[in-house]
């Protein structure tokens, strides 16, 4: 049982509706909007329904307006953005003209039953199909994944549209095929006269509205063209019947035309195996109709600054034309952007104007068919052949001067293929040039973000200065390459030959080690490993070994199986820091493999301090001990209460991130200080650090360094002298590494 809740609503809702100010604004765009609707069923019917089967044309428009009316109604009702209309476009029905002419070719006079019946179940098969495709888009959120067809494609196929829309209109009112043979008979008088006129009124409504945007610009052109003729029939005393006689009326239609549904007795008598001919066409249709409906909704978007719920309206779009089809409409219908904007810009934002424009619709169906023919032949065809000429000046003109000259090119290839080979063709070419052209470009765009060395870089291990001072010597027989984006052949090669002209190049050092880095990579394609396996055999041939970090499992599977990185000369390493840790570890073992072997602190800091400090002193004011594996040095938010001298072992800075999530920022190597920024702002630790191995330190307590001050004041300025060095000479590194990474 409805609560009282329910009809408040409803009260509100018609309170808020039926004002007279906002039922004026939507009653006046609905009746705007269905005489458009009204006027672009009687063209794209005369469009579709041509030759043998113009006798036919009223049930064209009763599908059409069968259409609208249950698109129109559903969709009104259920949108997420009320005042947006749905309307038949004209992808579909320029798929579907050249979809009849052919059928129409192909069938015999005596058979015009069936080729009507084959028709038809084409149009609303197209739609039911449109229709479970749209939902099921919109029902699984996938809506999004048909942005990304390419733009210019996009562009080719609706500027090829509007070709196949011109040559439709020109073909239907000259009588004869548009091809180069019959160029001079075309533009003879005899049938020049037949679509010249039209092609005149299009091509100025064209001009007109480009520069008048006006919204009610066009209905106003409508108007005053079918006053005009009839002023012009008056004038010239010519009657209805023989301006019918002349071609410039459509000839009188019967209001009881019956409207076939899609039953198994249509389905009996229409020819399926045309139908299952055809099917590429109608799948194309279904295509265009999914990327019409979102180009549209983001035009609306960005048009009255909404936003619109995508998957939403996929849906309802879908469930409209599945109801459409069942009930003997079929043409695809979806979103129109130009008579949604017009509605909220007439102020009708409202989902009565849907309401409203269906019940005229359905007056002109069951009421007004007969008035129809009385509209004139120039409005009927000259508003189609307009819509054919805004396409293709929008893309071939306008394009010209907003595309770059490779899309521009792609659209004018795409318009020729459709018109030489037909739609289909025509997206396919595009779609293999795109591909070609992709490729192209996606080569020559570098896959190498920074190549560097160990002389510009470095790991974040905390070395000894006389260590780093011997990596950086040796820095430049380290060639590091951080790749980024896609890896195929293209790329691959581009890897290869900077790999190689690195190895030729006899002005710089011989480099022993390639580190590629993979973290910013996007995917390694199959046709890449031929390039790694020419990486791996010339690398080898100069004995250098090569180290990949960064990869992901799958890529290094697709290594492993074919190019094999279980040689003793390649190496992987989880992360780049990694990397570059082993191979400055590889650099000191050749160059200075006493390293690792354990010095006492004295004879360390004897290498930093002039011959007239005395060490021991300085060993006095210090306070040594152990450290087990896993022993925590002190704790992240602890107060610094000192520095350490790291004699021997290995200590790890870590950093707690969020509630047990941490991160290892620094390690450090024997012959290193920690803490000695701390020491000096007496701030607290911003991190933690913890012993990786057994390990030996010394403190130097805040406390031991005040009272080294006061009894040692020299030996506490030549300690501020050092420290400050070891500073210097560390922003010193940090530089370099930034000065890297920005060039």
């Amino acid at each position: 049982m409805l609560d009282s809740s329910y009809f408040s609503k409803v009260s509100t809702f018609i309170e808020k509706e039926f004002h007279p100010l906002r039922f004026f604004s939507s009653f006046t765009a609905s009746l705007i909007g269905a005489t458009l609707s009204i006027i672009w069923a009687v063209s794209c019917s005369h469009l579709i329904f041509t030759g043998s089967l113009s006798p036919y044309i009223s049930i064209g428009i009763g599908l059409i307006l069968v259409s609208n009316i249950v698109t129109g109604l559903f969709i009104a009702s259920r949108t997420s953005l009320p005042g947006i209309i749905p309307s038949i476009q004209e992808p579909p029905i320029a798929i579907l003209s050249v979809i009849a002419s052919t059928i129409i070719a192909q069938s015999s006079l005596d058979n015009i039953e069936t080729t009507l019946l084959t028709l038809i179940v084409i149009i609303i098969l197209t739609g039911l199909l449109s229709g479970i495709v749209f939902f099921t888009l919109g029902f699984f959120r996938l809506g999004s994944l048909v942005r990304y067809v390419p733009y210019p494609v996009i562009g080719g196929f609706l500027a090829g549209t509007g070709w196949l829309l011109v040559s439709g209109i020109i073909k239907n009112y000259a009588g004869i095929e548009i091809s180069l043979n019959n160029l001079s008979q075309l533009f003879s008088w005899d049938i020049l006269s037949h679509w010249l006129p039209e092609f005149i009124f299009a091509f100025l409504l064209v001009i007109i509205l480009r520069f008048y945007r006006h919204f009610l610009v066009l209905p106003s052109i409508m108007f005053l063209t079918v006053v005009s003729f009839y002023l012009f029939l008056a004038i010239t005393g010519i009657s209805l019947d023989e301006a019918r006689v002349m071609g410039l009326l459509m000839e009188p239609m019967k209001q009881d035309t019956f409207l076939p549904a899609l039953s198994f007795d249509t389905l009996k008598n229409a020819d399926l195996s045309l139908v299952f001919h055809h099917l590429p066409k109608m799948f194309s249709i279904i295509l265009l109709g999914v990327i019409g409906l979102l180009l549209n909704i983001s035009g609306i978007e960005v048009a009255l600054q909404k936003d619109i719920a995508l998957n939403h309206e996929l849906k309802i779009t879908g469930i409209a034309n599945i109801l459409s089809g069942l009930m003997g409409g079929g043409l695809t219908s979806y979103v129109s952007l130009s008579r949604s904007v017009l509605n909220h810009r007439l102020g009708a934002s409202s989902r009565v104007v849907g309401w409203l424009l269906s019940g005229f619709c359905a007056l002109a169906l069951f009421g007004g068919m007969s008035i129809l023919s009385l509209l004139p032949e120039i409005l009927i065809g000259g508003l189609t052949l307009f819509l054919g000429l805004n396409f293709l000046v929008e893309w071939l003109y306008d394009g010209w001067w907003n595309l770059s000259k490779s899309d521009y090119f792609l659209v004018l290839l795409i318009v020729i293929s459709i018109g030489f080979w037909g739609l289909l063709q025509g997206i396919i070419v595009g779609l293999i040039v795109t591909m070609i052209l992709f490729v192209i470009k996606s080569s020559r765009l570098s896959i190498i973000k920074n190549s560097s060395s160990l002389f510009h870089s470095s790991s974040h291990v905390q070395r000894s200065s006389l260590e780093t001072k011997i990596i950086k010597k040796h820095g430049n027989t380290v060639y590091l390459l951080d790749l980024q984006g896609w890896l195929f052949f293209g790329t691959a090669n581009q890897l290869f030959n900077k790999i190689r002209n690195r190895l030729y190049d006899g002005n710089k050092p011989s480099i022993k080690f390639v580190l590629l880095d993979f973290r910013v990579v996007n995917g390694l394609d199959s046709s890449a490993l031929i390039n790694f396996i020419k990486i791996k055999q010339i690398l080898k041939s100069y004995s250098v070994n090569l180290i990949l970090t960064n990869l992901t499992q799958k890529d290094q599977e697709k290594l492993d199986k074919k190019v094999g990185l279980q040689d003793n000369f390649i190496h992987t390493f989880e992360e780049k820091n990694i990397g570059l840790a082993w191979c400055e570890e590889q650099l000191l073992e050749q160059y200075y493999p006493v390293h690792k072997s354990c010095k006492l602190l004295e004879t360390q800091l004897s290498n930093y301090f002039p011959p007239s400090v005395d060490i021991t002193k300085l060993i006095a004011y210090l306070k040594p001990f152990k450290l087990l594996p896993g022993e925590l040095l002190f704790s992240q938010g602890q107060l610094t209460l000192g520095m350490y001298f790291l004699e021997s072992g290995q200590l790890s800075v870590i950093k707690e991130i969020t509630s047990g999530q941490r991160k290892c920022l620094r390690t450090y190597k024997s012959e290193t200080i920690i803490g000695e920024i701390g020491f000096y702002s007496q701030s607290n630790h911003s991190a933690s650090v913890i012993a990786d191995e057994h390990s030996s330190v010394y403190f130097f307590s805040s406390h031991a360094f005040k009272r080294m001050e006061r009894e040692e004041p020299k030996l506490a300025s030549a300690f501020h002298k050092f420290i400050v060095k070891q500073l210097i000479e560390r922003l010193q590194y940090r530089e370099q590494d930034m000065q890297n990474l920005l060039s």
